[in-house]
Protein backbone atom coordinates (compact mmCIF):
# COMPACT_ATOMS: atom_id res chain seq x y z
CA UNK A 1 0.00 0.00 0.00
CA UNK A 2 1.21 3.54 -0.66
CA UNK A 3 0.26 7.04 0.42
CA UNK A 4 0.91 10.37 -1.27
CA UNK A 5 2.78 13.03 0.67
CA UNK A 6 2.73 16.66 -0.49
CA UNK A 7 5.49 19.13 0.31
CA UNK A 8 6.10 22.74 -0.62
CA UNK A 9 9.00 25.04 0.11
CA UNK A 10 9.84 28.64 -0.80
CA UNK A 11 13.05 30.46 0.07
CA UNK A 12 14.56 33.78 -0.96
CA UNK A 13 18.22 34.60 -0.42
CA UNK A 14 20.72 37.26 -1.43
CA UNK A 15 23.92 36.50 -3.29
CA UNK A 16 27.04 38.58 -3.89
CA UNK A 17 27.25 38.00 -7.65
CA UNK A 18 25.67 39.43 -10.77
CA UNK A 19 22.22 38.32 -11.83
CA UNK A 20 23.74 37.11 -15.12
CA UNK A 21 26.23 34.87 -13.33
CA UNK A 22 23.43 33.47 -11.15
CA UNK A 23 21.21 32.81 -14.15
CA UNK A 24 23.99 31.17 -16.16
CA UNK A 25 24.81 28.85 -13.26
CA UNK A 26 21.23 27.95 -12.35
CA UNK A 27 20.27 27.37 -16.00
CA UNK A 28 23.12 24.82 -16.22
CA UNK A 29 21.05 21.89 -14.93
CA UNK A 30 23.84 19.30 -15.14
CA UNK A 31 26.22 21.39 -13.03
CA UNK A 32 23.78 22.92 -10.56
CA UNK A 33 22.02 19.67 -9.68
CA UNK A 34 25.32 18.11 -8.57
CA UNK A 35 25.02 20.44 -5.57
CA UNK A 36 21.81 18.74 -4.43
CA UNK A 37 22.41 16.44 -1.44
CA UNK A 38 21.57 12.74 -1.61
CA UNK A 39 21.23 12.81 -5.40
CA UNK A 40 22.18 9.37 -6.75
CA UNK A 41 22.09 10.42 -10.40
CA UNK A 42 20.45 12.76 -12.85
CA UNK A 43 20.13 11.90 -16.52
CA UNK A 44 19.15 14.12 -19.42
CA UNK A 45 16.60 12.14 -21.41
CA UNK A 46 16.16 14.69 -24.17
CA UNK A 47 16.45 18.44 -24.60
CA UNK A 48 15.51 19.98 -21.25
CA UNK A 49 13.96 16.78 -19.81
CA UNK A 50 15.82 15.26 -16.87
CA UNK A 51 15.22 12.20 -14.69
CA UNK A 52 16.20 12.61 -11.04
CA UNK A 53 17.04 9.55 -8.94
CA UNK A 54 17.68 10.16 -5.27
CA UNK A 55 19.68 7.90 -2.96
CA UNK A 56 17.68 5.07 -1.43
CA UNK A 57 16.44 5.70 2.07
CA UNK A 58 15.21 3.18 4.55
CA UNK A 59 13.94 2.74 8.06
CA UNK A 60 12.08 0.06 9.95
CA UNK A 61 12.52 -2.53 7.21
CA UNK A 62 11.19 -0.22 4.47
CA UNK A 63 13.34 1.03 1.61
CA UNK A 64 12.42 3.73 -0.89
CA UNK A 65 14.05 5.62 -3.74
CA UNK A 66 12.44 8.81 -5.06
CA UNK A 67 12.51 9.09 -8.87
CA UNK A 68 10.88 11.71 -11.05
CA UNK A 69 11.14 13.35 -14.45
CA UNK A 70 10.94 17.10 -15.08
CA UNK A 71 11.25 19.49 -18.00
CA UNK A 72 13.31 22.63 -17.48
CA UNK A 73 12.48 25.88 -19.27
CA UNK A 74 13.77 29.41 -18.87
CA UNK A 75 13.26 32.92 -20.21
CA UNK A 76 16.96 33.42 -21.02
CA UNK A 77 17.52 36.05 -18.33
CA UNK A 78 15.89 35.74 -14.91
CA UNK A 79 13.44 32.86 -14.63
CA UNK A 80 13.95 29.09 -14.67
CA UNK A 81 11.13 26.60 -14.16
CA UNK A 82 10.78 22.84 -13.93
CA UNK A 83 7.54 20.92 -14.28
CA UNK A 84 6.58 17.25 -14.31
CA UNK A 85 7.27 15.46 -17.57
CA UNK A 86 6.13 12.03 -18.73
CA UNK A 87 8.46 9.33 -17.53
CA UNK A 88 8.97 6.74 -14.90
CA UNK A 89 8.93 7.69 -11.28
CA UNK A 90 7.06 7.87 -8.03
CA UNK A 91 6.87 11.64 -7.58
CA UNK A 92 5.60 14.76 -9.33
CA UNK A 93 7.85 17.77 -8.74
CA UNK A 94 7.66 21.37 -9.95
CA UNK A 95 9.42 24.58 -9.03
CA UNK A 96 11.70 27.30 -10.18
CA UNK A 97 14.15 30.11 -9.63
CA UNK A 98 13.53 33.85 -10.06
CA UNK A 99 16.62 36.06 -10.09
CA UNK A 100 16.37 39.79 -9.37
CA UNK A 101 19.37 42.09 -9.85
CA UNK A 102 20.31 44.23 -6.85
CA UNK A 103 23.11 46.13 -8.56
CA UNK A 104 26.03 44.95 -10.70
CA UNK A 105 27.41 42.47 -8.19
CA UNK A 106 24.42 41.40 -6.14
CA UNK A 107 21.11 39.70 -6.69
CA UNK A 108 18.20 38.12 -4.89
CA UNK A 109 17.16 34.60 -5.77
CA UNK A 110 13.73 33.18 -5.03
CA UNK A 111 13.49 29.38 -4.97
CA UNK A 112 10.25 27.42 -4.92
CA UNK A 113 9.54 23.75 -5.17
CA UNK A 114 6.60 21.51 -4.50
CA UNK A 115 6.11 17.84 -4.89
CA UNK A 116 3.82 14.93 -4.42
CA UNK A 117 5.71 11.84 -3.34
CA UNK A 118 4.27 8.33 -3.39
CA UNK A 119 5.51 6.58 -0.26
CA UNK A 120 5.30 2.79 0.23
CA UNK A 121 3.83 2.89 3.73
CA UNK A 122 0.50 1.79 5.17
CA UNK A 123 -2.17 4.48 5.32
CA UNK A 124 -1.99 4.31 9.11
CA UNK A 125 1.58 5.66 8.94
CA UNK A 126 0.79 8.59 6.63
CA UNK A 127 1.26 11.20 9.38
CA UNK A 128 4.68 9.83 10.31
CA UNK A 129 5.70 9.58 6.64
CA UNK A 130 4.61 13.19 6.02
CA UNK A 131 6.70 14.44 8.92
CA UNK A 132 9.78 12.54 7.78
CA UNK A 133 9.44 13.54 4.12
CA UNK A 134 8.84 17.22 4.90
CA UNK A 135 11.75 17.36 7.35
CA UNK A 136 14.10 15.61 4.92
CA UNK A 137 12.99 17.76 1.98
CA UNK A 138 13.52 20.99 3.95
CA UNK A 139 16.96 19.85 5.12
CA UNK A 140 18.03 18.85 1.60
CA UNK A 141 16.78 22.11 0.08
CA UNK A 142 18.52 24.10 2.83
CA UNK A 143 21.84 22.36 2.11
CA UNK A 144 21.30 22.79 -1.64
CA UNK A 145 20.69 26.54 -1.31
CA UNK A 146 23.77 26.91 0.91
CA UNK A 147 25.86 25.11 -1.72
CA UNK A 148 24.40 27.16 -4.58
CA UNK A 149 25.12 30.40 -2.73
CA UNK A 150 28.70 29.31 -1.96
CA UNK A 151 29.33 28.38 -5.60
CA UNK A 152 27.89 31.66 -6.89
CA UNK A 153 29.99 33.69 -4.47
CA UNK A 154 33.25 31.81 -5.18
Amino acid sequence: MAVNVNVKIERTFNVACSAKKAFDQLANVADTTTLFPKLDKIVELKDGVWRWEMEKIGAGGLSHQVKYTVKYTNDGASKIDWNPAPGDGNAQVSGGWVITAKGDKACSIAFRSSGEFEMPVPRLMKGIAEGIVKSEFEAQVGTFIDRVKAKLES
